[in-house]
């Protein structure tokens, strides 16, 4: 067999050498320096829930409404933020956040703010509106209660949601965003109460396209949504940001009995063993999903995992990294289109459509 020769094996080094220095150019170039043409948003509202590069749960919603572009949360970890930037340089194209609202204190809705070259080191946040409660002393929520503060040196204002609701200090409950559109922080009891769930902190709003109504409540569990329905009249919806990530904790048949949303949304990594070793109540667990079938079939959901056991553990355990399901998730309101629309960069389809689906859940019912 022939050698090759020390010129050989130089010239092939050499060519790996510019192949790794290619791919990794390509990689710095398209996650933080962001070359990647601008988005065509349509519509006068569009809401886009993020997909956050690992597999790991979180939320990070961009809503655009008008001129204003608006930042809901920055989960799930600090290594999410590359992810983030990347979508949000396609969109947020002045470098510059009207509002942004951090929903509650968890490390999976607001790591993406605090942490070292995080949102408030990227981009100029102008309004700045967070929860008005919470028990954390974590690394976590200490990062971000200081560049959110540094941040408020440099010019942002900043508001709790409690101060919103009660119109002080310059706050506004109702924010007029376009002519026809409007965000509106919704009371509920634990903005003032003390609650064992960190999660019953969340933030909730709704927002309104003319008669088109939109309710994001976070994590908000079981007993915040109770005090939701009884502090406010909710309306029907056209878009629920399912809470707390598809739990059984959260989306109670009451309030889903109230608001009877068109279209659902659920913001996780499906069937990942991250919180449970019980497969029917990873997210989105097959409760949630049967009361949400009871109003529509339109479930969104951005990822999915896969998930294997392991006999020397004895213990099921997530294998390799996240996958699309939808993916990113765009929901846009045009006042020239009859019906909200949807549009994915991952699968197309209803969630009960998809593989996941079929091997995992059970139809409800009203899906049959």
């Amino acid at each position: 067999m022939a050698r090759k020769s020390k010129a050989t094996k130089g010239i092939s080094i050499v060519l790996s050498i510019i192949v790794f220095l290619i791919g990794a150019g390509y990689y710095l170039y398209t996650t933080y320096f962001n070359k990647l043409p601008p988005l065509e948003l349509k519509g006068e509202l569009s809401i886009h829930f993020l997909e956050l590069g690992n597999k790991y749960a979180g939320d990070c919603i961009y809503i655009k409404a008008g001129d204003n572009d608006i930042l809901v949360d920055a989960g799930s970890t600090n290594e999410s933020v590359p992810t983030i930037k990347s979508y949000l340089d396609r969109v947020v194209l002045d470098n510059k956040l009207e509002y942004v609202i951090a929903t509650h204190a968890d490390q999976d809705h607001i790591a993406g703010f605090g942490c070292k070259n995080g949102i408030f080191d990227l981009y100029e946040c102008e309004t700045i509106i967070d929860f008005a409660r919470s028990d954390k002393d974590s690394d976590t929520y200490n990062n971000y209660v200081a560049k959110r503060d540094a941040e408020v040196a440099q010019g942002a204002t900043h508001y709790t949601v409690l101060e919103c609701y009660n119109n002080l200090n310059g706050a506004k409950r109702e924010i007029m965003l376009t002519e026809s559109i409007r965000l509106t922080f919704l009371y509920q009891k634990f903005y003032e109460n003390k609650s064992s769930e960190e999660n019953n902190y969340s933030v909730c709003f709704l927002l309104t396209h003319g008669t088109r109504n939109f309710l994001f409540t976070g994590d908000l569990e079981e007993d915040g949504e109770e005090s939701l329905l009884t502090r406010n009249n909710l309306p029907q919806v056209e878009l629920f940001k399912a809470g707390h990530h598809g739990s059984n904790t959260s989306n109670t048949t009451k309030l889903l009995s109230v608001i009877q949303p068109k279209i659902v949304t659920v913001t996780c990594v499906a069937g990942s063993v991250e919180y449970t070793q019980n497969l029917e109540n990873t997210f989105p667990t097959q409760n949630v999903i049967n009361n949400i079938a009871l109003y529509t079939e339109k479930v969104y959901v951005t990822s999915t995992i896969e998930v294997e056991y392991n006999e020397e553990k004895d213990k099921y355990e997530n294998v390799g990294e996240y996958t699309k399901l939808n993916g990113n998730i765009v929901v846009t309101s045009s006042s020239t289109e009859q019906e909200v629309l949807v549009d994915c960069d991952g699968l197309s389809s209803v969630l009960k459509d998809t593989d996941w689906f079929k091997q995992n859940r059970e139809v409800p019912l009203a899906w049959q």
